[in-house]
């Protein structure tokens, strides 16, 4: 039996440190969103045993990818003994701030209950998934998200449309670990979270299609791991201000980077500004928003 499933990027239209929880992690509420492009990934049963494989030179093939991790915690968690050969046609690029990594490991899951005809409880499911890291659980809702706690805690919202998104990508490798740890001392102070929440409502107006003022669009998007990481990499400064030059009505970091998405209001102007950028030898792709219904379609959920 052999099943294939796209793997879908994502963005964060918002996100807030709001300080050092006591476990090490920091708190975070983001605003959550997939997006029509990603990887794809095919899952061909075998007797026994977890095989990678990949046309991407530089994608890790063993236990530390996360396929390969969540294929073992489900067939741990399961006791199940089939084997699985994941054969990963790579399309986005590593450690980009869309989340590449997570939807493997979440699409990896649901595909591998399907293909090993195993069940368990949703609650379970997520559980998994959060350990495998903090964007994974939302990989299995879709559409746009809130994100509280390490990210992890999911909370379906009114759907943002966007349909003529850009994201770019220079080949930036920016570590998680050393984005959190050039954080300023305000966004990484312990104790109670006192900020006042964001309005979803007002994200939800100033993004969508039916009302986008220019004006408010650009002060809605905000990513407190932006700063940081632009004063330690001024190309990704300089591609958001290209982007923003292009006509763009807004551009933000996704994430912790490297990847900067802009939306534009028409296919013509996203088009100009994409062959403008891919000049330059970066990586460029046209999307769009994926809500929850099209999402669980794509991955065969409905």
């Amino acid at each position: 039996m052999t099943i294939t499933l796209p793997s879908f990027a994502k963005i964060n239209w918002t996100l807030e440190v709001l300080g050092k929880r006591p476990d090490g992690y920091h708190e975070l509420r983001t605003l959550l969103q997939t997006l029509s492009v990603g990887d794809e990934l095919t899952f061909e049963s075998i007797e026994r045993g977890i095989e990678l494989h990949s046309t991407h030179p530089e994608l890790p093939l063993d236990e530390s990818n996360l396929i390969h991790r969540a294929a073992r915690a489900l067939a741990e968690f399961t006791g199940c003994t089939k084997g699985v050969r994941v054969t990963i046609n790579k399309q986005l690029p590593m450690a980009a701030g869309l989340g590449g990594g997570s939807s493997n490991a979440a699409v990896t899951l649901l595909a591998l209950l399907k293909l090993w005809d195993l069940q368990i409880e949703p609650r379970d499911l997520f559980r998994l998934g959060a350990q495998l890291g903090a964007d994974v659980p939302f990989f299995f809702i879709g559409g746009t998200c809130l994100g509280v706690g390490r990210g992890d805690e999911v909370y379906p919202t009114e759907e943002i449309e966007a349909e003529h998104l850009l994201l770019v990508n220079a080949g930036i490798a920016v570590p998680t670990r050393e984005v959190y740890g050039n954080l300023p001392p305000e966004l990484t102070k312990p104790g109670a979270v006192t900020n006042i929440p964001a309005s979803l409502w007002a994200a939800y107006d100033a993004m969508s299609n039916r009302q986008a003022p220019s004006g408010t669009f650009s002060t809605v998007l905000h990513n407190d791991l932006e700063a940081p990481v632009l004063t330690r990499h001024p190309l990704l400064a300089e591609i958001k201000q290209r982007l923003l030059a292009n006509g763009a009505r807004g551009a933000l970091m996704s994430g912790s980077g490297s990847t900067v998405f802009a939306l534009f209001d028409s296919e013509a102007a996203r088009s100009a500004a994409q062959q403008d950028l891919h000049a330059e030898g970066w990586w460029c792709a046209p999307a769009r928003t994926l809500n929850r219904r099209e999402y669980r379609r794509a991955l065969q959920l409905t």
